[in-house]
Parts: structure tokens; sequence; C-alpha cells
């Protein structure tokens, strides 16, 4: 039986859902990660998890060689055509996570927009702590973007209706055994389809102790894409930049 992110992430509703996150909310995020890290120009980049490409290709246009990864191929058909539109060139490759390889080493290796946490186990989902710090040259940095707990348990938005053109989108979220679970419908045309995301909720204490463990040294906290700083309170991110 497929895991749900399989299901949900191949899906062609699934781009439809998150259609918000455009494009210039990367490149703000792109070029607030440069403003702190200051990395050379032809730093090899390695994007895990890169979705349809938002990230990798805002560095690519900045002259970065990037390799991106992800497990669908629905979003790596997206990525590669979003990145030929943008004139970029970006190693796509596709693979799960737990069994990544590649045989070389990054300036810069990135997990962002909460595409972790998604396994069943805590080992398994920590793993991506483990293989950015073994696909790292020495002195490399690593940049996880995630939700912040606190935020999602007191803001969570329990249902939502939206229509685009002829399709209607119903989510119902709740919190359940840790995990924030999100039961999505989607109509059109008379017809139904259901996916749901089950994301496993980490407090920045349990995030902070994984990266040590995994030998990184801790080097910035923020808590939006601005750099805003992180509050527990307010902030609806944990972005954390680690050194190898």
């Amino acid at each position: 039986m497929a895991e749900w992110f399989e299901s949900w992430f191949d899906s062609e509703e699934y781009l439809k859902v998150y259609k918000h996150r455009d494009e210039n909310e990367a490149r703000l995020f792109v070029n607030s990660i440069i403003s702190v890290i200051n990395i050379k120009s032809k730093s090899k980049i390695l994007d895990l998890a890169c979705g349809a490409g938002r990230h990798s290709i805002e560095f690519a246009k900045k002259g970065f060689p990037v390799t991106a990864v992800d497990l669908s191929k629905n979003l790596l058909k997206n990525a590669k055509i979003n990145a030929q539109n943008a004139n970029v060139n970006i190693n796509f490759m596709q693979a799960d996570l737990r069994n990544f390889y590649i045989n070389e080493k990054f300036d810069l290796v990135l997990n962002l927009f909460t595409s972790f946490g998604y396994f069943e186990t805590d080992e398994d989902n920590f793993k991506v702590f483990q293989i950015a710090y073994n696909y790292l040259h020495e002195n490399g940095f690593f940049v996880f973007d995630y939700f912040n707990k606190k935020h999602v348990e007191n803001n969570l938005i329990p249902s939502t209706n939206f229509k685009i053109n002829d399709t209607e989108i119903i989510q119902k979220r709740y919190i359940k055994n840790g995990r924030v679970i999100k039961d999505i419908t989607i109509k059109k045309n008379g017809y139904e389809k259901h996916f749901n995301e089950s994301v496993k909720i980490y407090s920045l204490k349990k995030i902070k102790s994984e990266l040590v463990v995994n030998k990184f040294k801790i080097k910035n906290i923020f808590g939006s894409f601005d750099k805003a700083e992180y509050d527990e309170n307010l902030s609806d991110r944990i972005i954390i930049i680690a050194q190898k």
C-alpha cells in the first residue's frame, strides 16, 4: 500500500491546493538564506525534497549548480518544466530520502517547506539530518525549514473550503497522536477524490537535539522567511541554519 505522500504528491490536485506558495515567497527565502550564509559563487547546492522546484530554481538563477531530489514523479515533471521556463539547468533526481545516494559533496543542503516528519518513525524522519551531514563538505551549511509546533497547535484551522475554477477543495485538519492530519476532498464534475496528509509534530528542543546528535553546529534560528526573530508563541516557522 502506498504511503500518503506518494499518492497525494503525485496527484494533479496537489499543486492546486498549494497554489498560494509562489515564486515570490521562494525568492524572498532564498535571498534571506544567501544574506545569512554568504556562500561563494558556484557553491554546489543539494535540495532534499524539492517539490516543484521553487527554491532550486531561484538558486540556479543566481548561478549556483543545483541537484534537486524528490520522490514524486508528478512534482519532478512540473519542476523540470518550471526550470526550462526559467532557462536554468538543474540536476533533478527521483529518490526516497531514506535510501537516497549520490557520489558527490555539497556546500549547502536544503530541506524546506516542511518536507519533513512524513514518515512513521523518528528514526526515518531524522535520517534526513544524517543525510545532510554526510553530503556536506566540511564547514558546509544545512538549512532546515519546518512549522512551529506551538503555532500549529494554537492556530490550527479546523476546516476550509474553496473553489478553483470548476474544482472544489475541502480540507479538514486536526491533531492526533502527535501528528497534524489533513483530510482533503476534491470535488469536480460530480466526482470526488480523497487524500490525506499526516506530519509528525516536533518541538524545537527535539529538532535541536537531533541536529547536535548528528554533529551539526546550530548557527541561526529564525521564525519566518524574512529572518524575523524566532518566537515560540508567535512564529509560524522554525528555520534553522546549521553548519558541519
